[in-house]
């Protein structure tokens, strides 16, 4: 990677106004609302595929499944979602040096849709492979741009950002759970098919909304910050047909397959993440109390990685659990596993305004972003430690209150701990590297989605108690050594 993937680091004046017109809603940018609206449009369909997709891998075909076997399937899920989130690099690039973010979030949810459609109509592996890609490549342009939009409608001190940032996943929260709410009531009683139309609807929608609201967004979302010279889109090109066509040579002399996908994905993200902090601490464009920020990223980097690596477990080893191992028949009516999962969306979505309105009153008081990672991070972790003492190995257990219990905490976690994440991740960003920097947080997302795959394959009903022991005590340890060393060089960063 070339220090030339950053652009010019921007002038900011001391009075700098904030970017927007006329506030709206709670007095933040009008362009909030669009924004939120198109994440949540897209969270509908992303999480409403998601919650079912381990599912449709492993279930026989009989069941209107592909037929895999269980732990390839979980693989293949976890690993899925890591290309979706490294894809994000990719989006964010691609703003900054060819199309206006604005052009690439509308061309981003067109992909999307189609790739939902592709899943809806074509069987077997090929409808599974077309609707995938089309989703990596439609969600890389248009989650990273939304998110680093967002940022566009505040100066760089503003104080509404935290609560702009908790709207705007408020809405990603009410997407997340409405559209696995959707496809989980779907999938058992009319197919998963129907399911994924379900979610191509959802992106549809997003997408005519998005249009409507896109003259709400500031004027710099409309443009390049750093264009590429016309020749430099020559190499970028070259490298692209190379790039693809070596993906599909590996894929069709086996070197790239179902059974490794998610080793190669992890390699990615290490050496994906390694490069971008290489050249942030190193580039010209970053200035040196900049650099200062970044060193101080990196512990936040890591917690939002394991807090992402637990909350996926949701869609790999939890799925499997509540499929297998939770009685889920509540009098007499047996409910689907989807649904238990998607309940933690549920208790997202309740709780985000909640927390919203609850650091607005506080303002300057509110605990420290280090604090609330955290704590964020302890509570996922007492939830996995509440499984392992829930049953034996045999039979389901009767477990459907404490795992309703374990779903609050993910959620009251999802909210403290993302929002938080995303607002460092602003804060700390050099003014070069705005989108890059958003590239690098989802670059978290993307790692802990492949580790909750490798991790859900050493789960088993007969190693339960062991593996749910391990994975909650380690992460709450974990949590607390990077809150130290996060501690630590952030008075650096108060000093300068």
């Amino acid at each position: 990677m070339s220090t030339k993937d950053f652009p010019a680091p921007a002038v900011e004046s001391e009075n700098e106004e904030v970017p927007t017109s006329r506030p709206s809603i709670f007095s933040q940018p009008r362009g909030l609302i669009t924004l939120s609206a198109t994440e949540m449009w897209e969270r509908f369909s992303f999480y409403g595929l998601q919650v079912i997709l381990a599912y449709y891998l492993y279930y026989s075909l009989s069941e209107g499944g592909l037929g895999l076997d269980t732990p390839v399937a979980l693989g293949i899920a976890g690993a899925y979602g890591g290309i979706v989130y490294i894809s994000q690099m990719l989006g964010g690039w691609v703003a900054d040096r060819l199309l206006a973010a604005r052009t690439v979030v509308l061309y981003g949810g067109i992909l999307i849709m189609l790739g939902h459609i592709a899943l809806a109509v074509l069987p077997g592996i090929p409808g599974l492979v077309a609707g995938l890609l089309l989703i990596v490549l439609g969600t890389g342009g248009l989650k990273v741009n939304t998110t680093s939009m967002v940022g566009e409608l505040y100066s760089r001190e503003d104080s509404r950002r935290d609560v702009g940032y908790s709207i705007y996943y408020t809405g990603i929260s009410i997407g997340a759970f409405l559209g696995p709410l959707l496809t989980g009531f779907l999938q058992p009683e009319f197919g998963f098919h129907i399911a994924f139309s379900a979610a191509a609807v959802g992106m549809g929608l997003g997408l005519a909304q998005y249009v409507i609201g896109m003259k709400r967004l500031p004027a710099v979302t409309g443009t390049v910050p750093n264009p590429l010279p016309r020749e430099a889109r020559v190499r970028a090109s070259v490298i692209a047909v190379v790039g693809g066509a070596t993906l599909i040579l590996g894929a069709a002399f086996g070197f790239i397959n179902f059974e490794n996908i998610d080793t190669i994905v992890t390699v990615i993200v290490v050496v994906a993440a390694l490069s971008y902090f290489a050249v942030l601490l190193t580039t010209w464009k970053v200035d040196p109390h900049e650099r200062v920020m970044v060193r101080t990223y990196i512990p936040v980097f890591l917690s939002s990685l394991l807090f992402w690596t637990l909350l996926f477990q949701l869609f790999t080893t939890l799925a499997l659990y509540m499929d297998t191992r939770v009685n889920l028949s509540i009098g007499g009516v047996t409910l689907p596993p989807a649904l238990i999962i998607t309940l933690e969306g549920l208790f997202a979505t309740l709780i985000a305004p909640v927390f919203a309105a609850i650091w607005s009153k506080m303002g300057t008081s509110q605990p420290e972003p280090g604090k609330k990672v955290l704590a964020g991070i302890a509570c996922m972790a007492v939830s996995l430690l509440s499984f392992a003492f829930l049953g034996g190995s045999e039979g389901p257990v009767n477990s459907v209150l404490v795992v309703l219990i374990a779903m609050v905490l993910f959620g009251v976690a999802e909210i403290v701990v993302v929002p938080t994440a995303l607002s460092l991740t602003a804060r700390l960003a050099p003014r070069a590297a705005s989108a890059q920097m958003t590239s690098l947080y989802f670059l978290t997302m993307a790692g802990g989605s492949t580790f909750s795959g490798f991790i859900a394959q050493a789960y088993s009903p007969e190693n339960e108690g062991l593996f749910f022991s391990v994975v909650g005590l380690g992460s709450i340890a974990a949590a607390i050594t990077l809150y130290l060393v996060y501690r630590a060089l952030n008075r650096k960063v108060r000093m300068l």
